[in-house]
């Protein structure tokens, strides 16, 4: 079997089967999140409790911006029943929980600390729990269907689900698909 049809390979996961992530990715992860504990401290202990930022109207507008083109993606690849649709799904309640988080923590005086709040409430966090429900419920069909696609001889090849050999052959010869085709076609 050539190298590009072979399944993925990579460390066992907990569930048994191949990481389609290189292992080491965790351990980058992992060491530039641990990384970063010292440098969060830093910042709680050196920064000023209240601070004057330049181009405002650009960072929020542009934060929004984003949100609104991940949204129409996100709805678009669920429409479109796209494998990104997980992915978007999660970049969207992502951001709408860091809108959130700095649409409460720099709203000043209690009415605009109050939209923030009924904002986050009543739209922002419901609409991010829809997003990682979605998310969820996408991965969870692709765990529960990978080892019956396994099972059946499907690989992974460039990022794409191949079916196995023998699959393709059926799909050329449409009277492999017919029951009792084989019966009929020599008379026997």
């Amino acid at each position: 079997m050539p190298a590009a049809e072979r399944p993925a390979r990579g460390i066992a996961r907990a569930r048994g089967g191949p990481w389609l992530i290189p292992h080491w990715t965790a351990l980058i992860l992992a060491l530039f999140g641990l990384g970063l504990i010292p440098w969060a401290v830093y910042l709680f202990v050196t920064l000023p409790p209240d601070y004057t930022a330049n181009h405002w109207w650009l960072a929020w507008g542009g934060f929004d911006v984003a949100l609104i083109a991940v949204l129409l993606l996100t709805a678009l690849a669920v429409a479109r029943r796209s494998a990104y649709a997980e992915m978007a799904a999660t970049v969207a309640g992502t951001l709408l929980v860091c809108d959130v988080w700095f649409d409460v923590l720099t709203s000043r005086g209690t009415a605009d600390l109050t939209q923030a709040i009924l904002g986050a409430v009543f739209v922002e966090l419901p609409l991010a729990a829809l997003c990682f429900w979605m998310a969820s419920n996408l991965v969870r069909a692709i765990e529960t269907v990978r080892p019956f696609l396994r099972a059946a001889g499907f690989t992974v090849r460039d990022h794409r689900l191949v079916p196995p050999e023998s699959a393709t052959d059926d799909q050329a010869d449409p009277s492999a698909r017919m029951p009792g085709a084989a019966d009929h076609a020599g008379g026997t």
